[in-house]
């Protein structure tokens, strides 16, 4: 290894760990800056990776963990087929799992930690807003041109954005969603019985939670929603499929919701949520006394979690994972039954790498919409930030963190 610089010298270390640790079947094969890179494992499947400005490139990678990293891909620095970047980004979150770690010398070790310690920060920037990621505000002045970004790789069915329910037998980001759907209904209790009951939706996305419920039990759902984009979405769906006497939507914070409901739902709202006091309690006072809620939420398991710095700038403003246990506490505290459970094993990595893979088969329209129809300046950039986004999301969630949902009724306090 004559010639790397010490952060490159660190990297192959913990490549041979980890392909022998966790991916015998599997054979790396790197470049720097155009120098090969002897072959790293035996595995049928070679994943060729050529890193350009290789020194400066390590360098912030170990200074700056996934900013470095993400950055790093975004600009072009690091090259491997879309279906390769998966297993490539493995290596970079499994650095610091123990069984990497004790192959590794003391000070290659701190290196590796410090590389993803020091991608984290708590501070989220104070200009942004929800209405930021779910209308792209920032790319597109039209909301109907945000909406179709999202559209070209979320399902086509709901167009949710949140974690489906990959069953044993689930085959399909389509069937996942609709599991998910049919599941909340019956974990509410919703049924035929339910026509003519009432429904609230705290950030309500693109409807597919309001559409269904309306059309399949003929419950009357309104939602909630900050992005403009989905607002004008939703309205539009609401004429077309002339549910104007079961469905509507409002502009308004989740923590101004108003009115009395039979039930509550909130699927992957809560990760932009910092007042949950707040709205467990405006959700007992707005859940009628045999009514019940469900809430949906990646969940963190580590009371010392901070939010990604490079998730912040780019993806989620103000985005977090709640805490478990402290969540759960609060909605003890508003709710007298409190019934949380887990999404299967690999649901949000599944549902993942189905949007990944929706988005590279659709990357030629999502170009040409950039091109044609946006304010971004880069738009090579702006798609592998995206393609960054959804592949290391689903290594990470892999191995930390969960998704579950929690049933709560018998509110404490009422109006």
């Amino acid at each position: 290894m004559r010639g790397l610089t010490r952060e490159q010298k660190i990297f192959l270390k913990v490549t041979r760990a980890y392909v022998g640790e966790e991916r015998p079947d599997m054979s790396f094969r790197f470049s720097f800056d155009g120098v090969p890179q002897p072959i790293i494992g035996s595995g049928s499947r070679i994943v060729d990776v050529s890193f350009h400005n290789a020194e400066r490139l390590f360098q912030r990678i170990f200074l700056e963990g996934n900013m470095g990293l993400g950055e790093g891909y975004s600009e072009g620095l690091i090259e491997v087929k879309d279906e390769d970047y998966k297993e490539f980004l493995c290596i970079c979150v499994y650095a610091t799992s123990p069984r990497i770690l004790r192959q590794l010398a003391i000070f290659d070790m701190i290196a590796v930690v410090r590389a993803r310690a020091g991608g984290y920060f708590t501070k989220p920037r104070q200009n942004a807003t929800i209405d930021n990621h779910y209308s792209l505000s920032d790319w597109f002045d039209n909301d109907d041109d945000s909406n179709t970004f999202f559209h070209y790789w979320l399902d086509r069915d709901h167009h949710m954005y949140s974690c489906g329910k990959w069953d044993p037998e689930t085959k399909t980001l389509q069937e996942s969603e609709t599991n998910k759907l049919e599941f909340y209904a019956k974990r509410m209790g919703i049924d035929e019985s339910s026509q003519g009951k009432t429904l609230l939706d705290l950030g309500c996305g693109w409807g597919g939670v309001l559409f269904f419920m309306a059309e399949k039990f003929g419950v009357c759902s309104k939602g909630l929603t900050l992005s403009t984009a989905q607002h004008s979405f939703i309205t539009k769906e609401i004429a077309r499929r002339r549910l104007q006497d079961l469905v509507s939507v409002e502009l308004r914070n989740v923590h101004d919701m108003k009115g009395r409901y039979d039930y509550i739902i909130s699927i992957g709202m809560l990760e932009h949520i910092t007042d949950f006091d707040d709205l467990y309690e405006k959700t007992a006072r707005a859940l009628n006394p045999d009514g019940q809620a469900l809430m949906h939420s990646i969940y963190s398991e580590s009371w010392f979690y901070k939010a990604d710095r490079w998730f912040l700038k780019y993806i989620f403003p103000y985005g977090s994972c709640p805490y478990f246990p402290s969540n759960l506490r609060c909605f003890k505290k508003h709710f007298k039954f409190v019934e949380p459970k887990k999404m299967p094993d690999l649901s949000y990595p599944k549902t993942l790498d189905a949007w990944f893979a929706n988005f590279c088969k659709a990357e030629p329209q999502i170009r040409d919409l950039l091109q044609k129809s946006s304010k971004v300046k880069d738009v090579e950039f702006a798609i592998k930030t995206f393609k960054h986004y959804l592949a290391i999301a689903s290594v990470s969630l892999t191995f930390s963190g969960f998704v579950g949902h929690t049933l709560v009724r018998e509110p404490r306090v009422h109006s």
